[in-house]
């Protein structure tokens, strides 16, 4: 066929189709930049720019193919294939043009690691799912009407088939679709909170991001990502650490357990020296201008527990503030010749002192 040929045969919305697919394939690289966010990284960005190129490129073949196969306006399955990986891939792209939208018009801003972001809210992501609904039920029936299923049986037949699907798959999928929008709703729980999962100390991690299904959390100690269905983290114990009771900040311990041959001087004095070393280290944002509280918490047989409360606001970094305090309280200790062991118990008996030999535990 030759090229006079093959534009004779192109109809002209097959050739406003055409340029607008060139001009896309052209310009994709500034236009992805604008639609997608700056801050995802370059494999990620470079994966998304080809899948666009691609989607360009079957467009191109799908009108080229329709027009020269079938002048007279027939269909193929190869036309039909590639019409409906593109009604696939433009409703994708819709519905993530459409999401960042409603973020930015009914998300919440919030800074998270000195970075601007806006993050979901019951109302953005509810505003979503609806969106998202309508995209897929115009897709749906793009893709109906491009394999020639265009009877109102056929259509009802193949829709049928789907709502089947969804009914006999509701219950692994709603829970969380459900608990996704309770946990959004009550705020309790938002992208950059510092939570602690269950009563461990060390599961401590930062609400990444929450998607429908589940929830992204970035571990602090071990740099390394959850993920935890909504359903399952309604049911955890989940504290909030980035909720403050009080304006003062997080409230935190450092304990010790002594003789009681320390004196209450010795140990005020040891963990005053732990504050005033701490407030002269940068890497140790303590909340100056609030007094530390001393006070004896525990007493036991063998050693009386000592425990110093002091506050942050810098929640995230508070596994580093509580190692580098830890460290702190040792080389004081050390200097004023205080042992942090748990003190051996002596018995007396019989005008004579013997050692216990029970397990030392403070």
């Amino acid at each position: 066929m030759s090229w006079n040929t093959l534009v004779e045969s192109l109809s002209a919305m097959d050739l406003f189709l055409l340029g607008a697919n060139l001009l896309l394939l052209l310009f994709s690289r500034p236009l992805l930049k604008l639609v997608f966010p700056e801050g995802d990284d370059q494999q990620r960005f470079r994966g998304r720019l080809n899948v666009f190129r691609i989607a360009n490129i079957i467009a191109v073949v799908f009108v080229t193919t329709n027009a020269v196969m079938h002048p007279q306006g027939g269909t193929v399955w190869v036309t039909r294939t590639l019409g409906v990986l593109l009604a696939i891939y433009v409703g994708w792209l819709c519905f993530y043009v459409m999401s960042r939208l409603i973020r930015r018009r009914w998300g919440h801003e919030r800074t998270r690691a000195e970075e601007t972001i806006y993050v979901e809210t019951y109302n953005s992501r509810l505003l979503t799912l609806i969106g998202g609904v309508v995209i897929s039920i115009v897709v749906l029936v793009a893709v109906i009407r491009i394999l020639g299923f265009s009877t109102l049986l056929e259509a009802g037949g193949v829709l049928g088939v789907i709502g089947v699907m969804l009914a006999l798959t509701q219950g692994s999928w709603v829970p969380d679709l459900v608990s996704g929008l309770v946990i959004l709703n009550s705020r309790l729980i938002e992208e950059g909170d510092i939570i602690q999962l269950g009563e461990d100390d060390d599961q401590i991690g930062m609400v990444f991001r929450t998607k429908v299904f589940f929830t992204e959390v970035l571990h602090l100690a071990n740099n390394h990502r959850i993920l935890i269905q909504n359903t399952k983290l309604r049911n955890m114990t989940v504290h909030n650490l980035s909720r403050f009771a009080s304006a003062k900040g997080l409230r935190e311990a450092l304990s010790i357990n002594v003789s009681y041959d320390v004196t209450e001087q010795q140990v005020n004095e040891l963990f005053t020296r732990v504050i005033e070393l701490s407030r002269d280290d940068p890497d140790l944002p303590i909340e100056n201008q609030y007094e530390v509280e001393i006070r004896a918490t525990r007493s036991g047989d063998y050693a009386v527990q000592w425990t110093c409360f002091y506050y942050i606001k810098e929640t995230r970094q508070v596994l580093k503030i509580r190692q580098l305090m830890l460290a702190l309280l040792l080389k004081v200790a050390r200097e004023r010749n205080i042992s942090l062991e748990t003190p051996v118990l002596y018995q007396q008996r019989g005008g004579g002192e013997t050692l216990s030999s029970r397990p030392v535990t403070g």
